[in-house]
């Protein structure tokens, strides 16, 4: 008898221990029910036909596995069956129908087409492990070993009627036998991918809940910074103007600069996090949007030393007015600093079918191909100190829009290409 303790019949995770319970649980508990005609045939056949010592046999033979089945299904029904159990089962019911097959002709035997039902049944449970290889392996050493049984020993064939009577019976029950191995496959199959799909949204669930409550703190505090923020850059102010020498007026500046950076990130930060309800779409004039923009960011470019233009034609699109503002803002207040003082920066309006494109061009310093790969990523930035939420949150109103946003950079500057959808006129 082959011994089942070198095999290693347990898989190794939970959710394939689970399908060869469930597999070998419904097979084992089912199984009485098909094999009892198919027993109770043989026995018929063999009173009616066989030898003494061959009817003995067989009755035998057929009623200990009947019994065995009935005490495993019994069991089965009282709790799940463990992988090595079940391997174990089908080793002594692959055997048992061995010993059938040769007291009743070897190959020529009507219980041969039995020999499936075990050996298909550890493929569907145990897959392509090492318990299956073994059962396939017993298989073909039970069928050699058949084959190489002289005729008529040690018990003659049965008679061709009745052997064909058998045989019909025999390979209905295999294939009954089958039908419950694979269909409890099939069902096992289903109800691990039931449960890994409850569990996946049950897990998206609470990673969502916490998401928006983090979210809804982290803008709660944003804001409660703001309002000292504020009144530490006043008191800044105050008392840059009333310095004594150059030297601490300069350390005051230096200090408001900080906190006007402060005030940067926590704005950005709030306009990130402002959720997609707020978005309020409504028909607006993108060419009059744009010079706001270029109005807006007019002294900023003057400082730098920066020429700020808007050309194209009229269009009209739909979409939230201060949010596409916030947008281009932040596209263009980075293109300006990434020029140096006598650069351009362009803000270009264009119509395609169906499209607005707005496009934002500087001759600045470029991207590298690194920094052009990430850009979009919060804390991603090309400037020192800067933390990438401004291109994130253009990318996020954009995309809210329906639209998307885009950046080709080289050495001669960048462009950040804006498409939004535009409605054809009727």
């Amino acid at each position: 008898m082959v011994s089942p303790e070198p095999i290693d019949p347990g898989p190794r995770s939970w959710a394939t221990r689970a399908q060869v319970r469930r597999v070998g649980t419904v097979f084992l508990r089912q199984r009485p029910l098909y094999v009892a005609p198919a027993v109770l045939a043989s026995w018929v056949v063999a009173v009616a036909v066989a030898p003494p010592l061959q009817r003995a046999v067989v009755m035998v033979l057929s009623g200990s596995l009947l019994a065995f089945f009935v005490v495993e299904s019994w069991l089965a029904r009282r709790r799940a069956m463990a992988p090595s159990w079940l391997w174990r089962s089908l080793v002594i019911t692959a055997l048992g129908l061995g010993g059938a097959c040769v007291a009743t002709g070897g190959l020529a035997s009507p219980y041969v087409p039995l020999l499936l039902a075990p050996t298909v049944t550890a493929f569907a449970a145990f897959g392509r492990g090492r318990a299956s290889a073994a059962m396939l392996g017993l298989l073909a050493g039970i069928a050699l070993s058949l084959a190489l049984l002289p005729a008529g020993w040690p018990l003659p064939a049965l008679p061709g009627p009745q052997r064909a009577l058998m045989l019909g019976v025999t390979t209905v029950l295999a294939a009954a036998l089958l039908r419950v191995s694979v269909a409890g496959l099939s069902d096992a199959h289903e109800h691990a991918g039931a449960t890994l799909e409850r569990v996946r949204t049950e897990l998206l669930a609470g990673a969502t809940e916490r998401a928006a409550a983090l979210e809804s703190m982290g803008a709660q505090v944003a804001h409660e910074i703001r309002n000292p923020l504020t009144a530490i850059r006043g008191l800044v102010e105050l008392l840059a103007g009333g310095a004594a020498d150059e030297r601490a007026r300069r350390r005051f500046e230096v200090v408001r600069g900080e906190v006007e950076r402060i005030e940067g990130i926590v704005r950005d930060y709030l306009a990130f996090a402002r959720p997609l309800s707020q978005l309020r779409p409504a028909t607006i004039s993108l060419t009059a949007l744009a010079h706001d923009v270029v109005e807006i960011l007019g002294g900023r470019a003057d400082a730098a030393g920066v020429a700020l233009s808007v050309h194209g034609p009229e269009l009209v699109g739909v979409a939230d007015r201060s949010r596409m503002i916030e947008a281009l803002l932040n596209l263009c207040g980075n293109a300006i600093e990434a020029c140096n003082p006598g650069g351009q920066v362009a803000l270009a309006l264009a119509a395609e079918p169906g499209w607005a494109i707005l496009t934002v061009r500087d001759d600045g310093r470029g991207m590298a191909p690194e920094l052009l790969a990430r850009v979009g990523t919060p804390g991603v930035s090309g400037r020192p100190g800067g933390t990438g939420l401004g291109v994130v949150l253009a990318r996020q109103a954009i995309a809210q829009h329906g639209g998307s946003l885009s950046f080709d950079s080289g050495p001669t500057g960048t462009i950040a290409t804006v498409r939004l959808p535009c409605p054809e006129p009727a």
